[in-house]
């Protein structure tokens, strides 16, 4: 198993190959990289990448390993984001906010406790510009990553084919989905399924995106989610 003191040398290794690529690998801070409940997962960082204060150039993915372990910042909260037409104030863009408001929505008093990531590390302004097979690079990461927090749920937002979802169910169902959960939202549906990763039960979710979709007064999603990770945990104290 990596431990937290050697995740940053791991991941270097690892995705030696993207490591002067703009992007990041944990959005949340250093503090998170211990036993926890959930990890959040999005498809990619979006944008242009967060620039250093100091120089004014965009973070790479090794700038970002190299402060991971010294890291007390939580992008959603601490970061103010911008996309070609907008530039917001630090937790100001529509993404941050409706993060946020998911995760309290799913019984998460303090957001800021949560490790959040991307399942591709690379940044890209849309998902045209991606290339999924890198999720398959940055997967040892995260596996990694996991085999440290045991969550009994991963949240994904994002349910089309080139999604954190599709992606960890390619991997990981081997059975069939739960029922799935109206979004509330037009005709979309939340998916999800229960799956053993390194030894550990847990329970798969997705939301729509986020960039669209408002999880606000949306209580049936998140009595959905806090089901199934009940029975998660439950599956994990039984074992």
């Amino acid at each position: 198993m990596v431990e937290k003191e050697q995740l940053p040398i791991f991941a270097e290794n690892t995705l030696k190959h993207i490591l002067d690529d703009i992007g990041e690998v944990v959005y949340s801070s250093h503090e998170t990289l211990r036993k926890g409940d959930v990890y959040l997962l999005g498809l990619n960082p979006g944008g242009s990448g967060q620039t250093n204060p100091d120089t004014g150039v965009p973070y790479t993915i090794r700038s970002h390993l190299q402060r991971m372990l010294k890291r007390n910042e939580n992008s959603f909260y601490d970061e103010s984001w911008e996309n070609g037409q907008s530039k917001y104030p630090k937790c100001g863009a529509p993404l941050q906010k409706r993060v946020i408001e998911l995760l309290k929505g799913i019984d998460i008093d303090d957001p800021r406790t949560v490790c959040a990531s991307n399942i591709i590390f690379k940044t890209s302004r849309s998902a045209a510009d991606l290339c999924f097979g890198l999720a398959g690079l940055c997967w040892p990461v995260h596996e990694a990553i996991l085999k440290i927090i045991q969550p009994s749920l991963i949240l994904t937002y994002g349910i089309d084919k080139i999604s954190a979802y599709a992606f960890l169910k390619a991997l990981f169902l081997k059975g069939d989905e739960v029922p799935p959960q109206p979004s509330l939202h037009g005709q979309w549906n939340c998916r999800g399924f229960h799956c053993d990763i390194n030894g550990v039960h847990t329970f798969v979710a997705a939301v729509p995106h986020l960039s669209y979709y408002s999880p606000a007064n949306k209580q049936d999603v998140f009595n959905w989610i806090i089901a199934n990770q009940k029975k998660a945990k439950a599956r994990q104290n039984s074992v």
